[in-house]
C-alpha cells in the first residue's frame, strides 16, 4: 500500500515538472507557426538564365542561380488565393510599389504585400498585385498584366523545397574587431596602424685621437689643448663637441 502511494506521488510530481517545462520554454519560431508553411524558394527560368528570388537585409530584392539563406522564403496564405511571402532571415515582407517594383518592407501593408496567386496550365504560379495589377517579377520590364496574355520574363515561379542546411540560419559570421595597416587611409585618419620608423644612433664620425707624445710637435706637448683654446679652434671647446655631438638617424 505504501509503496503504491509513493509511485502515484512520484508520477504526480513528473507531471507537474513536466508541465512547467513546457510552460518555460514557448514555441517562439515563426519557421514552426501554424499559419506559416515550411520553407520555400520560388524558382523562375527562362531559356537562358534561371534564378531564385531573394530578399536581402536592405530591403533589396533580386535573383540568385542557386539557393542562399536570402531566397528562402515563408508563404502565408490569407483568405482565398492571397499570399503573403516574408524571407525567413531578413523578416521583410515582399510588397510592389506604383510601378511594379518589388521590394523587402519590415511593415506590412495589405496594399502592397498582399497577393493573388494562380496557377499556370504548364504547373508555374504567378503571383499579381491586386492594387497595382502588375506581376511579381524579376525582370526589368514592367507592365500591367491583363488576362490572355502571355506573363512577362522571370515572373513565373514554381515553388521549391529548401535545400540549404538549417544550421547556417543560425550560425552567425564571425566578427571583425581589428583593424591591419593595409586598409583604406580614411579608416586611419590619425596613422595610428602605420608602423614608426625606429631612432637608430650614429656612429660618432668627428672623433679624433689624442696625439702620442713620441710624434712630437705642439699638440704632443700640449694633448689636451690646454694652451690653444684661446686661439679659436673649431674643433675644440664646447662649439666642437656640439657639432660632434651624435644625433638619432630615422630608417
Amino acid at each position: 500500500m505504501l509503496g503504491t502511494c509513493l509511485r502515484l506521488l512520484v508520477g504526480a510530481l513528473c507531471s507537474v515538472c513536466s508541465l512547467g517545462t513546457v510552460g518555460a520554454y514557448p514555441d517562439t519560431s515563426p519557421l514552426l507557426g501554424s499559419n506559416w508553411g515550411s520553407l520555400t524558394h520560388l524558382y523562375t527560368a527562362t531559356a537562358r538564365n534561371s534564378y531564385h528570388l531573394q530578399i536581402h537585409k536592405d530591403g533589396h530584392v533580386d535573383g540568385t542561380p542557386h539557393q542562399t539563406i536570402y531566397s528562402a522564403l515563408m508563404i502565408r496564405s490569407e483568405d482565398a488565393g492571397f499570399v503573403i511571402i516574408t524571407g525567413a532571415v531578413t523578416r521583410r515582407f515582399l510588397c510592389m510599389d506604383l510601378r511594379g517594383n518589388i521590394f523587402g518592407s519590415h511593415h506590412f501593408s495589405p496594399e502592397n504585400c498582399r497577393f493573388r496567386q494562380r496557377t499556370l496550365e504548364n504547373g508555374y504560379d504567378v503571383y499579381l498585385s491586386p492594387q497595382h495589377h502588375y506581376l511579381v517579377s524579376l525582370g526589368r520590364a514592367k507592365r500591367p498584366f491583363e488576362p490572355g496574355t502571355n506573363p512577362p520574363p522571370f515572373s513565373q515561379f514554381l515553388a521549391r523545397r529548401n535545400e540549404v542546411p538549417l544550421l547556417r540560419f543560425h550560425t552567425a559570421r564571425p566578427r571583425r574587431h581589428t583593424r591591419s595597416a593595409e586598409d583604406p587611409p580614411e579608416w586611419d585618419p590619425l596613422n595610428v596602424l602605420k608602423p614608426r620608423p625606429r631612432a637608430t644612433p650614429v656612429p660618432v664620425s668627428c672623433s679624433r685621437e689624442l696625439p702620442s707624445a713620441e710624434e712630437g710637435g705642439p699638440a704632443a706637448s700640449d694633448p689636451l689643448g690646454v694652451l690653444r683654446r684661446g686661439r679659436g679652434d673649431a674643433r675644440g671647446g664646447a662649439g666642437g663637441m656640439d657639432r660632434c655631438r651624435p644625433f638619432p638617424r630615422f630608417a
